[in-house]
């Protein structure tokens, strides 16, 4: 039989390792559980990765890829409807996997460049995605409006994850969460248009009513 090629299975015991990341958080992610659930020896596993730090930056990128591709977009909606298929994808991605969301913003508090790096990327991948809608909605890009789609993105991510952590289901299977989901997607889109407003004034007409309706 023949050996299972190097990149492959590197790319198994990542895919492992991400699927864990979805139930257990960075932290709980044990070298051990990982190797016995890809069905390698520790060894092995070194051997693709060199050493646990090699290890964790490789799941954390591949946690990152696995966000960015969450947030590509889809369909052939008209700019407007784009925008807030944005807020939800990018709303979405969190609530539906926080554990590993939070993994990647791991990133961000890094002292490893590499990491920032990796971070940077997934935080421009939606930054540009954004970008490109107001776009054609005719919104002239500037630093201004850049910084400001940058800086919506970490208060969607704060709401959010705190949004996951406060839900709760009481006895009669009723979520205990001061808001619906639609409402967290409603205070996030408003949000952004603010920003909008306050990073591009002259041409936040030509966005508003869609956001509006």
């Amino acid at each position: 039989m023949a050996a299972t090629p190097r990149s492959d299975r590197r790319a198994q015991i990542l895919g492992v390792a991400v699927e864990m990341l979805q139930t257990a958080s960075f932290e709980d992610l044990a070298i051990d559980r990982v190797a016995a659930a890809a069905g390698v020896s520790q060894p092995l596993l070194f051997h693709y990765f060199k050493n646990k730090a090699g290890f964790q930056h490789a799941v954390l990128e591949a946690s990152a890829t696995a966000v960015i591709e969450a947030l590509v977009p889809g369909g052939d909606a008209p700019a407007p409807g784009q925008l807030r298929d944005g807020v939800e994808a990018f709303v979405d991605v969190v609530i539906a996997h926080p554990t590993m969301y939070r993994a990647v913003m791991r990133l961000a508090a890094s002292g490893d460049e590499d990491m920032r790096r990796i971070y940077r990327g997934t935080r421009m991948a939606f930054t540009d995605r954004i970008l490109e809608t107001l776009g054609g909605l005719g919104v002239a890009p500037t630093p201004a409006l850049s910084a400001a789609v940058t800086g919506w993105q970490a208060f969607v991510e704060e709401v959010t994850l705190s949004w996951v952590d406060s839900a709760g289901v009481d006895d009669s299977g009723m979520t205990t969460d001061a808001m619906t989901r639609d409402e967290l997607l409603d205070l996030c889109e408003r949000a952004f248009y603010q920003l909008l407003f306050a990073a591009n004034a002259e041409t936040l007409a030509a966005a508003a009513d869609p956001a509006a309706g």
